[in-house]
């Protein structure tokens, strides 16, 4: 299959950039000012994306994150999944959904519609899997993200995208981005990134973003690669991401009860580390192994449905 590119364009001006290689989000150009900006971090040369070892606006699944020990159990049965990570997994394991070449299935102006196939034990994971994303370029200047799966059997499943966003435009610095997460608590990690289980306060500490909070020095000076444990769901923000100039905001929702925020620390080649902000909804990392997490699996007669939606915000809007 050949290495395409899709452009999605609204009334407001805005042009959202889409590759079949791994359903990718690429760009997304607004006006502001009388002026263009592309507000996502990506390569110049379409190939690139080939080789891309940072997962670079990619649908990333079957189940996005980390599961501990490469292992889930359904029903009494161990399935064992491809360590890519250590000894663990991560975003589904080598040359999964982020790395295959999708179908189109529809396209029309604002609207462009996906699917993939993965094969019953791929990379260790039970069931046929058919995944479709649509993307949706609304005229308020918000991306609708919709992922669909199907199985032929009770599989683990929970996909994400993952845009590395820049709200200065891309060939600016990120320093100075406000973060504002509507988050009590966070799960806490090991060394790995393996939640240990246990759901942790903010307050007090630097996982604080209740309000928004500036991401100085190096916006990778927090090391955020967390997972935060959301108040909203469906249709309010769970997050929002100001531009160093205020001039620009993005809300990011979703119907998950998990949001990982990543400041790109371990960017690096043809990207400075730190140069991109990630917002990841999802469920917790390793919820299949953590029954106190709140988790579902998908089945043949409950397939897997998620909305997540990026909307921009040309003026200063803060919420409590």
């Amino acid at each position: 299959m050949d290495l395409r590119s899709f452009v999605l364009c609204n009334a407001s001006g805005d042009e959202v950039c889409i590759s079949n290689y791994g359903a990718r989000l690429l760009q997304w150009h607004t006006e502001l000012d009388n002026e263009t900006r592309n507000i996502i971090l990506g390569y110049s040369n379409l190939s690139d994306y080939q080789n891309d070892p940072f997962y670079h606006g990619a649908i990333v699944g079957p189940y996005a994150n980390r599961i501990g020990d490469a292992a889930f159990t359904i029903d009494d049965q161990k399935f064992s999944l491809q360590a890519n990570e250590g000894k663990h997994h991560l975003h589904g394991g080598a040359d999964s959904v982020s790395d295959m070449y999708w179908e189109i299935v529809a396209q029309e102006e604002q609207v462009l519609t996906l699917k993939c196939e993965l094969p019953d034990g791929f990379n260790g994971y039970p069931g046929n899997m058919h995944f479709w994303v649509t993307y949706h370029l609304n005229n308020d200047s918000s991306l609708d993200i919709d992922i669909k799966v199907t199985t032929d059997k009770p599989t683990v499943i929970g996909p994400t995208t993952h845009p590395y966003f820049n709200l200065a435009g891309i060939d600016n610095s990120a320093v100075g981005h406000m973060l504002q997460v509507f988050a009590d608590n966070y799960t806490e990690v090991d060394t790995a990134n393996i939640p240990t289980g246990e759901v942790i306060p903010v307050e007090g500490s630097k996982m604080d973003f209740r309000q928004p909070m500036t991401l100085s020095g190096e916006v990778g000076s927090t090391d955020l690669d967390h997972n935060f444990v959301v108040r909203q769901k469906n249709g309010d923000a769970q997050a929002i991401l100001i531009s160093p100039d205020k001039k620009l905001q993005l809300h990011v929702s979703s119907g998950y009860p998990g949001l990982q925020i990543y400041t790109g620390k371990f960017l690096s080649g043809k990207f400075e580390s730190s140069s991109g902000i990630c917002m990841e909804p999802q469920f917790y990392p390793n919820s299949p192994n953590v029954d106190s997490f709140p988790f579902y699996l998908t089945t043949p007669e409950e397939p897997f449905s998620m909305r997540i939606s990026y909307k921009l915000l040309k003026k200063l809007q803060l919420e409590n």
